[in-house]
Order: C-alpha cells, then sequence, then structure tokens
C-alpha cells in the first residue's frame, strides 16, 4: 500500500473504534526518529526497550501514529465542583472515572491498531502511578510521553499547561502511540499557540507560580495524592483552558 492508503487505513481504523465507543477521536502520524531525539534521555531509553527488534529499522524510517480520545463536555464539567477545599468530590470523580474509561478505550484501540499497522501499541498513562513513586523524576522515567508524539504529529500545540490543545477539543484528550515501520504519510506539528492566554496559570497555583517553584512537576505529583480522587487526576487546569481560556469557542465537546 502507498502511504496515503495506510495513512487512510489507520483512520478508518480509529474513526470505527471510536464510533463503536460513542467517542470522538483524533490521530496525527510523525515520523520515529523526531519524537525520539525529542524525549527525555530516560524516556529515550523506554521507547528503545519498546521498540526491540524493530529499533533500528524505526529510526531509519519508521512513524509514530498518536491517537486522542476526547472527554464528553459533562465530564470537564464534573472538575472540582465547588470552591477550594470544600469540593463535591463524588461528582468530581465523575471526570476521574471518565479519565479510566479513556485509557481503557485508548489500550484496547492502539492495541487493534497496531495489528492492523503491523505495529507495537504504547498504551495510555498508567493509572495510579503517582502515588508509588516518590519523586516525577521516577514517574517520567517509567514511561514514553504521549504529548512528544502528538505534538509533533499535529494532533495539538503545546498550552502553557505543558498539556497538548486539539483544535476542536482542547486539552480535554487522553492520548496514547503506536510504532510502525510501513510506510504512512506524515501529518506536520500545528502553528498555533496559546498566544496571551493564561487561564489554566490562573486554576492552578503550581503553574501560575511554575517559574519560582524548584519543581512544580513535583508539586502536582503530590497534590494529586491530596486529593484522593478514585484516580490521580485533577483536571482544574483542563477545565479552565476549555470555558475560559482564548480559543474557548473553537472548542466543541
Amino acid at each position: 500500500m502507498s502511504t496515503s492508503e495506510n495513512l487512510q487505513r489507520a483512520e478508518a481504523v480509529l474513526a470505527t473504534e471510536g464510533m463503536k465507543r460513542g467517542l470522538r477521536h483524533a490521530m496525527g502520524v510523525a515520523s520515529f526518529k523526531t519524537v525520539y531525539n525529542a524525549l527525555m534521555s530516560t524516556q529515550k531509553n523506554t521507547l528503545r526497550d519498546i521498540s526491540g527488534d524493530a529499533f533500528e529499522e524505526l529510526m531509519h524510517d519508521g512513524s509514530i501514529i498518536g491517537i486522542a480520545y476526547a472527554y464528553p463536555q459533562y465530564a470537564i464539567d464534573a472538575i472540582a465542583p465547588g470552591s477550594e477545599g470544600k469540593w463535591n468530590k463524588e461528582r468530581w470523580n465523575i471526570y476521574s472515572r471518565t479519565y479510566a474509561r479513556l485509557n481503557t478505550a485508548l489500550n484496547q484501540t492502539s492495541s487493534t491498531l497496531a495489528g492492523v499497522v503491523d505495529g507495537i501499541a504504547i498504551p495510555a498513562t498508567i493509572e495510579g502511578i503517582a502515588s508509588k513513586v516518590d519523586t516525577v523524576e521516577e514517574y517520567y522515567a517509567s514511561r514514553v510521553s504521549h504529548r512528544v508524539a502528538a505534538e509533533l504529529s499535529g494532533v495539538g500545540w503545546r498550552g502553557r499547561h505543558e498539556l497538548i490543545i486539539h483544535p476542536l477539543y482542547g486539552p480535554a484528550i487522553r492520548l496514547a502511540s503506536v510504532l510502525t515501520t510501513q510506510p504512512i504519510t506524515r501529518t506536520p506539528p500545528l502553528n498555533q499557540s496559546c498566544e496571551g492566554c493564561h487561564a489554566c496559570e490562573d486554576a492552578c497555583k503550581f503553574l501560575k507560580y511554575k517559574d519560582k517553584l524548584k519543581n512544580y512537576r513535583e508539586q502536582c505529583r503530590r497534590y494529586l495524592n491530596y486529593l484522593g480522587l478514585e484516580d490521580e487526576v485533577c483536571g482544574k487546569c483542563i477545565k479552565a483552558c476549555v470555558k475560559e481560556g482564548k480559543h474557548a469557542a473553537s472548542f466543541n465537546l
């Protein structure tokens, strides 16, 4: 098959899998080597291990397919209901459960897609990891960044909250990836940005003062544990971006 035919085939698989689950989706394709070179050193080692015997072929001309499923609007609305410290955590857990649901859907879909393109699936971020590590650095070392693949493949652009912002779904997406050595048309990064928007930083003190904090990501990890929701999630920056950000009028969940 040609590169464009393989892209169409991958898009068709994602569309079918998304329709089965009633989930809106997005996809992009980046050069494996480009993504590999953009990762942290520890994540490069993880990606090399995942690639196994296919690593050299992937580095030569392989690709990474980034896939995304979008949250439904009701899940975003359920984030941080109430005032600081007096939240309705029962309602907030609607978002937490949807997070788990999207992870499961992504894992199943990436596996299906990998079978079609003779590739290797990299599942969505493992749930329950923040409380099992002592530092955020341990967390990053144990996985490959789907955000890098999504950014370089044009799924979305990198926001001030370090999440990927899709033009239609905003940052309300979960990600997974698939490695393939099959020839496939690649999709370019998006030429968009947050411009002067700071909605996410206004919603999160760790983001707001990230340049002053020694390690704001570690503070975020500890905060997830403190919240004690059913899964290690927060989402306040996502809700602020979707509902109050500069691009909010363009988003449609």
